[in-house]
């Protein structure tokens, strides 16, 4: 694959990762009763409240369409990295947090309120906030780690048996 390409599937591939990582966050959060819902469930709800399509599902059902959809979107956004910041020769882990707390701000307090979806974070509780906020500098950062590690390992193909074997693995 050419270079472009190529950090655009790591960065899909790392934004992935890097949703996939807030859910826990979240989850813990409301576990402990700081929210009620996580983002992701907002916005499936809302999407499926005005697409029409708000049929009597079960539970799993909305759980699995409001994680493919953080997921998906967490992809686009780490691709969008990986083609813009993540192509600088000196990239980092700050350069993640702060594209983390770039996407929270996108997110959540321009996209979120304007298609009126949630409420602002100026109508929100601290705890609320601070839930986002670390779960978007968590996506960050595990965005730009996994988008450069992957890039660090150009010789990632199939091997013989005996150099798996021996490889260090964990």
């Amino acid at each position: 694959m050419a270079g472009r390409t190529t950090r655009a599937v790591y960065g899909a591939l790392a934004g992935a990762i890097g949703a996939a990582c807030m859910t826990p966050v979240r989850l813990i959060a409301r576990r402990r009763g700081v929210i009620d819902k996580t983002i992701s469930q907002i916005a499936e709800e809302w999407l499926t409240a005005h697409a029409n399509a708000a049929r009597t599902r079960g539970p799993a059902f909305h759980h699995a369409l409001d994680q493919a959809m953080h997921l998906g979107y967490g992809a686009a956004l780490g691709m969008a990295y990986a083609l813009t910041l993540g192509r600088r020769r000196r990239r980092g882990m700050a350069r993640g947090l702060a594209f983390g707390l770039g996407t929270w701000l996108l997110g959540s307090w321009a996209l979120m309120p304007a298609a009126r979806v949630n409420r602002p974070p100026w109508r929100k509780g601290l705890g609320e906030n601070l839930v986002d906020l670390v779960a978007h500098g968590l996506f960050g950062f595990v965005t730009a780690l996994v988008s450069e590690e992957m890039s660090r390992q150009p010789s990632h193909r199939p091997s013989s048996d005996i150099h798996r074997y021996f490889a260090r693995s964990g």
